[in-house]
């Protein structure tokens, strides 16, 4: 009985030091866990953390009007207002092409001092510049726009290109409004303003 005692502990000894060995050398112990790479848990993480890179907010300063010089009188550009202060914030998505899709909204400082409300989706074509440095943007936007001496202050729709020049946060954006009429001095303006992504 105390023979067979002592040869079923050393038995066990002999297992548990197995054992031991066993786990201690590296790639054997987890063997049976997937690795990073195959873990698809961590695949979805991944690709939704890349997601979030893709997508900020932004934040809109306008500060600037040109009005041309041709189309306007010098009395005119007299009594017009070429600070345009205002801002606004927005979203932009960098799509899988690599190109800027972004809405926006923004009140600013009209040519005639008075609010000029804007809304709109925007969808620029990316060009990297100086290695990936800068970046410059062509584009269209597309937003309703609302101002007193336009449409009796209703808002309306427009169709308006664009171009942006900078950084992959911050960009300055020229958009540019063709003449309305022929008739009266409304139009040929360059609306120039910052985006800043947060």
């Amino acid at each position: 009985m105390r023979k067979n005692f002592h040869v079923t502990i050393g038995t066990i000894g002999g297992i548990a030091a197995s054992l031991g060995a066993l786990l201690a050398q590296p790639g054997l112990a987890y063997a049976d866990e997937p690795s990073a790479a195959e873990n698809p848990f961590a695949a979805v993480l991944t690709a939704e953390v890349e997601q979030r890179k893709e997508v900020t907010w932004d934040v809109y300063l306008s500060g600037y009007a040109y009005h041309d010089r041709d189309t306007y009188s010098r009395n005119q550009l007299r009594k017009m207002n070429e600070n345009t202060w205002g801002g606004g914030f927005g979203r932009t998505r960098r799509t899988e092409r690599g190109n800027d899709e972004s809405f926006y909204v923004l009140g600013i400082k009209d040519s005639n001092e008075r609010p000029q409300w804007m809304a709109g989706y925007a969808y620029q074509w990316i060009f990297p510049m100086m290695r990936d440095k800068a970046e410059l943007g062509v584009g269209v936007t597309g937003l309703l726009i609302r101002r007193h001496d336009w449409f009796e202050g209703r808002p309306f729709p427009a169709l308006l290109p664009m171009a942006s020049i900078g950084g992959r946060n911050t960009q300055l954006i020229a958009t540019y409004v063709p003449r309305l009429s022929v008739r009266k001095a409304k139009g040929n303006i360059v609306l120039l303003m910052f985006r800043m992504s947060l």
